[in-house]
């Protein structure tokens, strides 16, 4: 199945959803819009803003916060980035850095943590960042990263399509890096998807089989991007390799930086337990390259 394409539709009997679910996209702005290829003249149909998401259990910014912050600004150059958060303040050295950088027009944005929507109760705070995720893209569209999701070379490039996502080797999708018009067909559905999941379902609807059952029976509502969104575990070539100059081919990577203990070996994690911005000055990993890149040059 190639996403984005007008391949056949697969039959209702093979979905989690009743047939009238497709309607709520009736009529929308983007009613046979071709996401093969984008708008044709090339013009930029979404705006460049990326959005990072903080919530109250997170608002002393670590390094790698930062060092993915500073990738999106230095690599995206963005009008603005807007930092999500249901918390009065950020804080720490690392928040200081970036409301001390040059040229970074960064602003704080208060959002609500959605504990009741669509029929159902959500309480499970992963899922709940995808809601929020949704939410907001939907208001502004834009670029969505997640925290440790460093940004690599410009996305601008998809900005042309009505919406864009990453998969993986195995056709999965993966939700680090989103990039959507405020008015995605697929948002719509996918937000509207969790209030026909059964508890089973939503447990594994993250990036999972059942919503890409929206995306089997309606591949053309995005661009995908095979691989180079950077989902996967690369945990391996980022923590524990030195010579691996392929990063800079990707588009994004995910950085799994709270797997990284169980990733990385003991004599690295042993040394360097946890990333600031003095002992990576000598940390001689890919990462550490990486980090070096945008946090000691980004004045």
């Amino acid at each position: 199945m190639i996403w984005g394409s007008t391949k056949r539709e697969l039959p209702f009997e093979s979905l989690h959803y009743p047939k009238y679910f497709f309607s709520s996209i009736q009529n929308s702005p983007f009613d046979n819009f071709n996401n093969e290829t984008g708008v044709k003249t090339g013009e930029y149909i979404i705006p460049n803003i990326v959005h990072f998401l903080f919530l109250e259990d997170h608002t002393n910014l670590s390094y790698v916060d930062a060092v993915c912050i500073l990738a999106a600004f230095k690599n995206q150059k963005p009008d603005k980035i807007y930092i999500h958060t249901n918390s009065n303040r950020l804080e720490g050295p690392h928040w200081e850095k970036l409301e001390t950088t040059q040229g970074l027009n960064i602003e704080l944005r208060e959002v609500s943590f959605p504990t009741d929507t669509l029929r159902r109760n959500i309480t499970n705070i992963w899922y709940s960042r995808d809601i929020i995720k949704i939410y907001i893209l939907m208001e502004h569209g834009g670029i969505f990263l997640d925290n440790d999701c460093y940004l690599v070379r410009s996305l601008d490039c998809f900005r042309k399509f009505e919406m864009t996502i990453g998969l993986n080797d195995k056709g999965l999708m993966g939700t680090q890096t989103i990039v959507a018009h405020k008015d995605a067909r697929f948002l719509k559905l996918w937000l509207e998807s969790y209030g026909f999941l059964n508890d089973s379902e939503l447990f594994c609807s993250d990036a999972g089989e059942v919503t890409l059952e929206i995306l089997k029976q309606k591949p053309e509502l995005v661009h995908s991007v095979k691989m180079l969104f950077g989902f996967d575990d690369l945990s391996q070539m980022l923590y524990r390799q030195s010579t691996w100059k392929e990063w800079r081919m990707y588009h994004t990577i995910h950085l799994r930086i709270r797997r990284r203990k169980h990733e990385d070996n003991w004599w690295n994690y042993y040394w360097w337990p946890e990333f600031n911005d003095n002992n990576m000055e000598n940390y001689p990993m890919v990462f550490g390259e990486m980090a070096r890149d945008v946090y000691g040059t980004v004045q």
